[in-house]
This record gives C-alpha cells, sequence and structure tokens, in this order.
C-alpha cells in the first residue's frame, strides 16, 4: 500500500542573547527551498531530506514536501517569518489531507517571538490538522533542548548521535523506517522524556574524540534498545545552552512501542548519566596569550596546519562572526601564513568586491554586529586576490552533498594573513570554503576558523594540532555572563554544584 506522507521543515538554532533578530531574510540567505526545488537540492545528499526522498522512492511514498528553510544560528526568529513559513505548511497541509504520515526534520532549539518552543507550536498545528491517529515522525538535532509538548504530540522522536553530525541521514532514516511501521499499524509508538536540572552536559554532546559523556551515554543507549522490550528509539539531545527558555539543557527521550512506564523509568535512568557527568568534558577554550604561543611554534614543512577553532564567536552556534580579537592577536604577534575563515562583513565586502581582484584596499572589518563580543573594528590595508560568490559544494564527512553560501565574499592578504570577507555569517565546516578562494588549507601554517564542533570532520585529519580560543564571543562557557530570566532555577552550573 503506497501512503501519502506530508514533510517540511524549519530550522533554526536560537542565541536568545544574541540582538541580531532572525527574519525570513536570514532563511533565505541561508537555505529557503520550496516545492520542487527540494529534492533539485537535497536528492542523493547526506542531510535529512537525502534519507526523505530515498525513503519515499524505497516505499512509494506519495509526497508532499512544501517547505524545506534554515538559517544561521542567531537572535530570536521574528513573530512574521514564523508565521510565514508556518502558514506555508498548515497551507499545504490542509490542501494535502487526509494523509497517512507526517515526517519532520526540525531542530529542536528554535524559539521564536511568543515560541519558546517552536518546534512545539509547529507540531501543535500540524496535529490539530491531521488528529489525533495520524502518526508525526520527528527527527531532531543533538543539540535539541526537548519539551514535553514535543514529546506528547509527536508519536517518533530520533535525534543524532554524532558530533560533528554526520549522520543526519541516518537519524531521519529511522524517523522514517519507524514511520512506515506505524503507518502500517506495526506499531504504536509514544515518546518519553527525561532530563536533569543542567544547563549544558554530554560534553555538548562530542563523539569525534571516542570518549567521554556522550560516548558512554551512546553505548548505554545501544544495550538498552537490544535488550529492553518495545523500545524503538532512543534519542539523546546534549541541549543548546544560550536560550533562555525553561527547558534549556540536555534530555533523553524514548520511543517505545504502546504507552508503557517502563519507558519513562528507562528515559530517568539514562538520564542519571547527564547529571553525573555534568562537568566533564573532553576540550578546553585556551586565553589568547596562549593561543599566541602556539601559533609561535611553526611546525615542519608537511606536518598540517594548525586548527584553532575560533569557539565563542562561530556563527554555527549563535556567535556573531565578525570577532577581530584573534586576528588583532595574530597580527600584532607577527604570525606568519596564517589563513582566517570568515570574517562576516558586508559592508567590507562590497568595498572589496567593487575594488575587483588585484586592487589594494583599507577597510574596518569586523566588530560591527556587537562590539561588546569579540572585538571592536579592525583597519586594514591589503591585496584583493581573490572573489567569489561564496557557495561551496560540501565534500568533507558533514552534510555531504549539500550547498553552503558565505555569499559575495573576497580574500584580503595582508601578506602574512589573508582573511576571507564574507557577505553572510557562515561558520566553517568544509575545506571547500578556503578551495574555491584558491586556498589550499592543508598546505597553510594556521588556519583560524570559525568553528566549534563541525570542522572537525573534515579539518581535523590532517591539522597537526587542534586548539580551542576564548576570543570574547558571544558564545561564551561561562553562563553567569549571560542575564537569564526564563530559565528554570536551580541549575547547574549557576546555583547548583
Amino acid at each position: 500500500m503506497a501512503f501519502t506522507v506530508f514533510s517540511a521543515s524549519v530550522m533554526h538554532e536560537t542565541h536568545t542573547f544574541s540582538i541580531t533578530p532572525t527574519t525570513l531574510a536570514s532563511f533565505e540567505a541561508c537555505e529557503y527551498l520550496k516545492g520542487d526545488e527540494i529534492p533539485k537540492a537535497m536528492r542523493g545528499t547526506r542531510a535529512e531530506w537525502g534519507a526523505v526522498f530515498d525513503l519515499a522512492d524505497e516505499f512509494k511514498w506519495k509526497m508532499v514536501h512544501p517547505l524545506a528553510a534554515v538559517a544561521q544560528p542567531s537572535g530570536k526568529v521574528t513573530a512574521d517569518a514564523f508565521e510565514h513559513m508556518l502558514g506555508i505548511i498548515v497551507g499545504a497541509l490542509t490542501a494535502a489531507l487526509p494523509v497517512d504520515g507526517v515526517l519532520l526534520p526540525l531542530h529542536g532549539a528554535m524559539v521564536a517571538d511568543g515560541h519558546d518552543d517552536a518546534e512545539g507550536e509547529i507540531l501543535k498545528r500540524v496535529r490539530a490538522l491531521v488528529g489525533p491517529k495520524v502518526p508525526i515522525a520527528v527527527s531532531l538535532d543533538l543539540h535539541a533542548n526537548a519539551t514535553e509538548e514535543m514529546a506528547s504530540l509527536a508519536d517518533i522522536v530520533t535525534t543524532y548521535r554524532t558530533t560533528p553530525h554526520t549522520d543526519m541521514y541516518e537519524a531521519a532514516e529511522r524517523a522514517g523506517r519507524l514511520l512506515q511501521r506505524a503507518m502500517k499499524g506495526e506499531i504504536r509508538p509514544t515518546v518519553s522524556l527525561a532530563n536533569r536540572p543542567v544547563i549544558s552536559g554530554l560534553d555538548r554532546g562530542r563523539t569525534i574524540s571516542g570518549y567521554g559523556p556522550m560516548v558512554e551515554m551512546l553505548a548505554f543507549v545501544k544495550a538498552a534498545e537490544a535488550e529492553e522490550p518495545g523500545v524503538l528509539d532512543i534519542g539523546v539531545n546534549a541541549g543548546y545552552a544560550w536560550s533562555d527558555v525553561p527547558f534549556t539543557g540536555p534530555s533523553v527521550l524514548v520511543t517505545g512501542d504502546g504507552r508503557r512506564p517502563a519507558y519513562k523509568a528507562l528515559a530517568e535512568r539514562l538520564a542519571e548519566h547527564i547529571w553525573t557527568t555534568r562537568a566533564r568534558n573532553t576540550i578546553g577554550l585556551l586565553p589568547m596569550e596562549e593561543t599566541i604561543a602556539i601559533a609561535r611554534e611553526r611546525a615542519p614543512a608537511g606536518a598540517g596546519p594548525l586548527l584553532i577553532g575560533d569557539y565563542t564567536d562561530n556563527p554555527g552556534g549563535g556567535g556573531h562572526g565578525d570577532g577581530t580579537n584573534l586576528i588583532r592577536a595574530l597580527i600584532e604577534a607577527g604570525i606568519e601564513d596564517v589563513v582566517v575563515g570568515t570574517i562576516a562583513d558586508p559592508e567590507s565586502a562590497a568595498i572589496g568586491l567593487r575594488a575587483g581582484v588585484g586592487a589594494t584596499v583599507s577597510i574596518d572589518l569586523g566588530g560591527k554586529i556587537d562590539p561588546r563580543f569579540g572585538g571592536t573594528p579592525i583597519r586594514l590595508t591589503g591585496k584583493v586576490v581573490a572573489v567569489s560568490d561564496g557557495i561551496y559544494l560540501r565534500k568533507g564527512k558533514y552534510a555531504t552533498g549539500t550547498t553552503g553560501t558565505m555569499g559575495p565574499s573576497f580574500l584580503l592578504d595582508l601578506g602574512s594573513i589573508r582573511i576571507i570577507v564574507a557577505t553572510y555569517r557562515t561558520q566553517i565546516d568544509d575545506r571547500e570554503q578556503f578551495r574555491i578562494y584558491g586556498v589550499e588549507p592543508e598546505k597553510a601554517n594556521i588556519l583560524a576558523c570559525k568553528a566549534m564542533n563541525h570542522f572537525r570532520a573534515d579539518f581535523e585529519p590532517m591539522a597537526r594540532k587542534l586548539i580551542y580560543v576564548d576570543s570574547g564571543g558571544i558564545c561564551s562557557l561561562d553562563y553567569a555572563k549571560f542575564p537569564w530570566t526564563r530559565l528554570r532555577r536551580p541549575i547547574w552550573p549557576l546555583d547548583l554544584p
């Protein structure tokens, strides 16, 4: 029997302390696909939508897919943008009724004006249309702040199991396969949630090191899925910390067949690992002085670049991406053969693009969004050595086959340091972001990247060393710096030991 499946996605990780609102234009600058544009862009990729269309082919689903929208992490999604996109989803679903199932690739940490739990609001409106019997399956980012409303409104919830997120495809595939079984009446899934009073935990979900709290948790999950009767999937969310909402923090979601108290009990047992390992981490952030000292230690030729993650100014975590503190320190220290990716500064990008390749330009770079975080503008004079539309095709293990964009941009050469000056805020996640400017990242002495985790999948294997710096950006790990007003209290590490 061929089923009709409705699928749509609106994905955003919301840094509620950012002063940069997330508008409809923010989605359009990143990824905003409608209708037939979605399979054209997503078939054959390792993203969630790649799995959705592969499953549709396998199971002969009749697909209805009105919208796939993603914006770079930033401030709250505006009410206008949120209602516009929900309007597209609701309108298309209303026209498609009746449907046999719903498959929603979501993030899980989106906050909109008027809706702390934006994903919960999406699910509420979808459930109101399809009724209580149509199964709804959701796949979430590992950094979701999952809620009881999500758990009660969805029948199936799966979560990525890797950071960097190299299993987006697999998470959506698990959700879709369970949806097929539910539509056939083979299972009657329910979701149970458990969490603990922590802002951040499970080593922020890192798995790439092969050890740490998240790796240990996944071993527990594997055993439980094999041994616990009726368990269909266990999603572990490390949470997204920079969100001032009552439910911020790590959680466990158990999808089970039928309604059994054992599923909630299992979620609670697993969630205890969140609490007992709350202070354990596999990485730390270095102060600027120590970072520069390491940068002075030039390695032998062919050893690979030193990889510096500008952690607290990473656009992929909600950072402004225009912080200058690290660049300023590298210039003042006289460090040679450095490539910086990227500084988001549309004003400076426009100057370089107007001047063109070969021109010498003077710009006040960066520090324009909120100079309190990451540094003030820095006056630089250099040569424009390459220009680009900023569009790149990911070839590494993260989101393989998908495209990203830094917007119209250019490479500024200062002699000792080259800087990608971009229009859009974009984290570094793939080597192609350097190659489109003629830079071979493997040959650089230092790659200074606005990045936290995802760049490790493609860059760390060829780097001589990886370090992280605290450059004063808005993604600070000192949570006491932020003016919390809605977070549940007491909570670790603000109130609890």
